[in-house]
């Protein structure tokens, strides 16, 4: 029962603090700014006064320090920076009068003592008269002595200086937080680039980010290309290293039946049965080079189902923790299947490892897979033998994938794989497998 008046205490404060965030602003930040511009605005008058000279030098340096100290201040207390527009190296032997920006920075340290005292030092004094009248009484009583006086001086009357003092912070606080955002709106003013500089400084900004686009897409395009293209010899040499040598043989021991079907059936039938291993080795071979080309658990059962199968038939233990809600879109799929094979491989004859831990997610439209092995650690893709990591890397790029390898000595070695992506539905997708359960 005794805790019912603290609830509505506890909501008038918790209203105040904003406020009392603002006060502190005022007391901290108007204390240092207007000190700052009171040392900065002579130091700063030598550099217009004496240019050139080794003083006026100092004295300019000395000044955009200061001047990017506050527009630090303000990206810190207002979450916004203010870029300086400085005039670059060559015109600094020129008067600082010449430069746009340096002049701003003086009539900053100029006008600030004014502008911060009135937006800021005023509602601090302010709050602290109001402290101190809300304590003049008690301070009275602790030293002893008639003050009745005093306090009728200040409240007219004993009995007003506890309410006065109340009024008077309580009046202080809203004060403190106009001046805070005042004086937030003030700084860019002078500090902030002039407005055609900052048009200028943003599309530069964007130009170089546009160039920087380019350059990357650029670099994945070439890297896509030659990825296809060393596909495209892999399937060629193991068509012609593998199915075509049996494919040709095959058709000379058709032509040696011919002629001894008659002659030696007995070799015939050996023959024969030769040819019939050797169909059943180049069907092998072929289903194979298309299972590298496409698994076909990945087109029938989705991203989700082939990455557990990679994982039961991986050579060294292995657990996927897989929760997809959908199906991403079919390239994809396969490029994420193949390069968490290539990582299981990796692991399998490279690390050491003995068990292997993939993760794969979809959160915040990122597909996000993390394969983890308890190997050696060490494994580094600009490395001389990284090239399987750079291969997985370039084959998630052509998607705006991201590979990032944490791998220090001793271990684990973990590979987080990112690509941006929308999943389908799986009652939409034709292939996700899914349909006949949902039917």
């Amino acid at each position: 029962m005794t805790t019912k008046p603290a609830g509505p205490v506890r909501r008038t404060l918790r209203r105040l603090g904003p406020y009392h965030v603002d006060l502190a602003y005022s007391v901290s930040v108007g204390f240092t700014l207007v000190t700052l511009a009171l040392c900065a605005a002579p130091v700063a008058a030598v550099a217009f006064a004496a240019p050139g000279t080794g003083a006026g030098r100092r004295a300019l340096r000395a000044t955009r320090r200061a001047a990017r100290f506050v527009r630090a201040y303000g990206a810190k207390w207002h979450a916004a920076g203010h870029p300086d527009d400085y005039l670059p190296d060559p015109y600094l032997p020129r008067p600082p009068r010449q430069d746009p920006a340096t002049r701003r920075d003086l009539a900053f340290f100029a006008s600030e003592p004014l502008v911060g005292t009135v937006l800021l030092l005023l509602p601090a004094a302010l709050a602290w008269c109001g402290l101190f009248w809300l304590t003049a009484p008690a301070i009275g009583a602790y030293f002893g002595g008639d003050h009745s006086a005093f306090h009728g001086a200040l409240f007219g009357s004993t009995a007003a200086a506890l309410p006065g003092g109340v009024a008077v912070y309580l009046a202080a606080l809203p004060l403190a937080r106009a001046g805070r955002v005042r004086h937030g709106r003030w700084l860019p003013v002078l500090l902030g680039p002039a407005p055609a500089v900052a048009s200028d400084v943003a599309v530069e900004h964007e130009r170089r980010r546009l160039a920087a686009r380019v350059a990357e897409l650029t670099e994945t395009r070439t890297a896509t290309l030659d990825t296809a293209a060393a596909e495209l010899r892999r399937i060629e040499r193991d068509l012609h290293d593998g199915t075509q040598a049996r494919l040709v043989a095959l058709g000379m021991n058709l032509g040696a039946l011919g002629t001894l079907i008659d002659t030696d059936p007995a070799r015939a039938r050996q023959l024969l049965g030769q040819m019939r291993d050797d169909s059943v080795k180049a069907l092998t071979e072929l289903r194979h080079l298309v299972r590298g080309i496409h698994p076909p658990v990945l087109a029938e059962r989705g991203l989700a189902d082939a990455v557990r199968a990679l994982a039961l038939d991986a050579p060294l233990e292995a657990e996927a923790d897989v929760v997809l809600p959908g199906r991403p879109e079919p390239p994809i799929e396969s490029a994420l299947y193949f390069a968490v094979s290539e990582l299981l491989t990796n692991a399998a004859r490279h690390s050491g490892a003995t068990t292997v831990r993939i993760t794969l997610r979809h959160e915040d439209g990122l597909l996000r897979c993390a394969v983890r092995d308890d190997g050696r650690g060490g494994a580094d893709p600009d490395a001389a033998h990284g090239s399987g990591l750079r291969g997985v890397r370039r084959r998630l790029s052509a998607f705006d994938g991201r590979v990032t390898v944490h791998s220090p000595p001793g271990g684990p070695t973990v590979v987080t794989m990112e690509i941006p992506c929308v999943l389908s539905s799986p009652r939409t997708s034709s292939s996700s497998g899914t349909d006949s359960s949902t039917s």
